[in-house]
């Protein structure tokens, strides 16, 4: 999710550890807030990026009008290139957007307020669609139905402080992360549909967690090094640490759109199940048996607890029984009250857990519940960088090393090398391009511009994913920043005396113009 932030660093190809600062810095290094400039203010700032695993502009051209069974066929393209372009995956989407919000978004001097809205989605359709659209029903073989679906929105607030020193920069961001959408759908056990050859079945649980308000907490941390008399700097991060976010709290944002009258879906602790089932699907039993016997879909809402949590108790020696239990006698299965819950719909899930259908629970019953809780972790990230600046040649080059720590909403645990080049030799205007090599990607392309109305600066990027040419790219990057940047001076730098020469020389000046100006 964080393969560029802003216009500049998407031209960079992302090798920007140690080349941002200001309010831009956040995020990527703290520790640069202050590097450059004394003081940033966001005016607009918007990065999306959209992609996929398969499809781009020849592979379309390839495969439409194509034959893909007459081998003899001037068109013919073969259906297994496009099983081995996609593996064992199914067809898979991504979208990603961070939009900082304008006015709020600003660095002075040692310190920065920043505020963003970060969207992610992703959708990956079951391996299944593919396999019978290529190759249709095979006999007795189990098609993949697993289906996975990630989506998050959220504002990331964030309170930053760089210190400088002699030789380095020290800079922390403490974050409030406010949760304001997120939905998961995964699937356990196995998921198929299957072709015999006198009927069809299949089966699939799925799990689907909503999270309407959420909050978290992250801290970044970041050090970097002045720059030395070579032109080098080198710069280290530590972006997203100690972060996740607990969804279904009654966070001020839950609150507001309760008072409004918003009904949200589900409760703190609740999850959607879905569950389907098709039993020896044929003409006869289509024509003599009830749809109930052939096609089964449940789906209701569960609270997912530890199978340890159950209690294990003697019916026989309570008055009164716990909503579902486990029977001392019986171990293996768990019980319930069936005008409460419905024994038959409690499912044992993969990992040990156990769904516990909510319908007829109150939220009393649901906060008496050591059920886990509804947490995302966020992407944590881990960067090192390197730049070396050529002033005569108005060149700056810089190589970021850079993982992911967890692999959440799109990010992987595979170190990825990112370098870049900004060339200055129009200082109102710079060129910018850089590359990204490894992960899913494989590679990620950038150029960038920009222009400098004095203070008032404007950067532009474009970017392509998995290629270097619009033709073979699987997606694009689009970047866009308007902001006011008060840059340092070497007034901080002069001395008393220099400031009373600068005085003097300013007034003898002015009296010069003016006698000018008379004796015309």
């Amino acid at each position: 999710m964080q393969h560029s932030q802003d216009a500049r660093m998407l031209g960079l190809g992302g090798a920007y550890t140690t080349l941002s600062n200001g309010y831009r810095a956040v995020g990527i290094n703290p520790a640069n807030i202050n590097v450059g400039t004394k003081g940033t203010v966001n005016a607009f700032s918007s990065y999306s990026s959209f992609s996929n695993n398969f499809l781009n502009i020849n592979r379309y051209n390839d495969i439409n009008g194509s034959h893909m069974d007459n081998t003899l066929a001037p068109s013919y393209y073969p259906k297994q290139n496009i099983k081995n372009i996609l593996g064992d995956q199914g067809i898979r989407f991504n979208a990603n957007s961070i939009f900082a919000i304008p006015g709020l978004n600003f660095s002075k001097d040692n310190y920065a307020f920043t505020s963003n809205v970060i969207f992610y989605g992703d959708v990956e359709f079951p391996e299944a669609f593919v396999d019978i659209m290529l190759f249709g029903n095979e006999v007795g073989e189990n098609l993949n139905m697993s289906f996975d679906q990630n989506m998050l929105s959220s504002i990331e607030t964030a309170f930053t402080y760089s210190k400088r020193f002699p030789d380095i920069n020290i800079g922390i961001s403490l974050k409030y992360l406010q949760g304001i959408y997120y939905s998961n759908m995964e699937s356990f056990g196995e998921s198929y549909f299957r072709t015999d050859t006198d009927a069809f079945s299949g089966s699939g649980n799925y799990l689907i967690k909503q999270g309407l308000g959420g909050s978290g907490f992250a801290i970044d941390f970041g050090a970097t090094t002045t720059e030395f008399e070579n032109g080098m700097r080198f710069g280290i991060s530590l972006i997203n640490a100690f972060s996740s976010i607990t969804w279904n709290k009654n966070t001020p944002l839950r609150k507001a759109l309760q008072n409004i009258g918003v009904e949200f879906p589900v409760r703190e602790k609740e999850y959607f199940f879905f569950r389907y089932e098709v039993n020896d699907l044929n003409i006869e039993t289509l024509m003599n048996s009830a749809e109930n016997d052939i096609f089964n879909t449940e789906n209701y809402k569960v609270c997912i607890i530890d199978f340890s949590d159950i209690p294990v108790i003697t019916p026989s020696e309570l008055d009164e029984l716990p909503p579902f239990y486990i029977d001392e006698s019986d171990t293996e299965n768990i019980q319930s009250d069936d005008n409460i819950i419905n024994s038959d719909q409690i499912v044992v899930l993969d990992d040990g857990r156990v769904a516990i259908p909510t319908e007829n629970l109150s939220d009393d019953d649901l906060s008496l519940f050591e059920s886990r809780p509804f947490k995302t972790d966020y992407p944590i990230f881990l960067r090192f960088g390197m730049s070396k600046n050529f002033p005569n040649e108005d060149i700056l080059l810089a190589a970021d090393i850079v993982t992911s720590l967890n692999n959440m909403f799109g990010n992987e645990e595979k170190w990825k090398l990112a370098v870049g080049l900004e060339i200055n030799k129009i200082p109102k205007i710079p060129i910018r391009a850089g590359m990204t090599f490894g992960g899913k990607d494989r590679l990620r392309f950038g150029l960038g511009s920009g222009y400098s109305f004095g203070k008032i600066k404007i950067d532009v990027a474009f970017g392509y994913i998995g290629a270097l040419k619009m033709a073979n790219t699987r997606g694009l990057d689009l970047g866009m920043n308007i902001f006011y940047d008060y840059k340092e001076s070497d007034e901080a730098n002069s001395t008393f005396i220099d400031k009373i020469k600068e005085y003097v020389i300013g007034l003898f000046s002015k009296k010069e113009k003016v006698d000018v100006e008379l004796v015309e």
